[in-house]
């Protein structure tokens, strides 16, 4: 039996109420854009792209380790994983829009650098969107 019965450890609105500390944080411009689905136009047009910007805004990006490995022929391969954290809404309250992760996941532009977004990460109180963010940095970039 609990020596408060009705009381909360975390009050309601609780994660809402706090979103704006998190977002504060925020401090890199950060542009995320999608691969487009389908096959490109014939003859392409001059400056055409197979990307779609899906959202820009503020974002706050942490290295979280590397992996190194050498390959045959000694041309040396790096990925580094970072964490990408995006506000929860926008300054109106609209959600940030499905983002997708994974082998396509979407293209994060931000620190003058390119990172592939790989993993999302779910809590029961939400303050930001966390995402797990690979950057490739071998010699041949795919």
């Amino acid at each position: 039996m609990s020596p408060l019965p009705n009381a909360m450890v975390f009050p309601s609105n609780w994660a809402e109420h706090h979103r704006p500390v998190a977002v504060q944080t925020m401090t890199a411009a950060c542009t995320i854009r999608r691969i487009q689905e389908g096959p490109a136009p014939y003859p392409l047009p001059d400056g055409w792209s197979n990307e779609v910007i899906v959202w820009t805004g503020m974002c706050r990006l942490q290295e979280l380790k590397r992996e190194n490995s050498v390959i045959p022929g000694d041309q040396p391969t790096e990925l580094r994983q970072y964490l990408l954290a995006l506000p929860f809404e926008n300054r109106e309250g609209v959600p940030l829009p499905q983002l997708y992760t994974g082998e396509r996941g979407d293209i994060v532009a931000t620190t003058g650098r390119t990172f592939n977004l790989k993993q999302s990460m779910a809590g029961s109180l939400l303050w930001e969107n966390d995402f797990i963010a690979w950057e490739n940095q071998t010699q041949q970039q795919p």
